[in-house]
């Protein structure tokens, strides 16, 4: 654990007492590799998934299979949400395109897309 950041180390808790040299060593390159490719504040939660799962890959506690399983699984329920909300703005036309973006918080293109226009 010594060859760990202090914050990577407390991020971890006990995964850091109990990963061997190597996973620590896969763990610290993850980690740079994911910070560079999330640097921003704003991406915060982001970072933390990504490392989240790149430390269960390393320790044995996830797969590469289970997180494409829960990329497909969420993809399906994005378009199956999306599908819904373009139904909803259709049978909403007769609003002002104004009031069904305060409404969904739809940007007025993807209203307008919608709606066929």
């Amino acid at each position: 654990m010594a060859d760990l950041a202090p914050a990577l180390a407390a991020w971890l808790g006990p995964v850091a007492d109990t990963a061997t040299p190597d996973h620590l060593a896969a763990i610290t390159a993850a980690e740079r590799e994911i910070a560079a490719r999330y640097p921003d504040d704003d991406l915060r939660d982001d970072r933390e998934d990504a490392l989240s799962s790149a430390v269960q890959v390393i320790v044995g506690d996830g797969t590469l299979e289970e997180a494409g399983a829960e990329w497909r699984r969420a993809r399906a329920a994005e378009m199956t949400a999306h599908a819904h909300l373009t139904g909803a703005i259709i049978a909403s036309r007769n609003l002002p395109e104004t009031e069904i973006e305060r409404r969904t918080g739809m940007s007025r293109m993807s209203i307008r897309k919608a709606l066929g226009k």
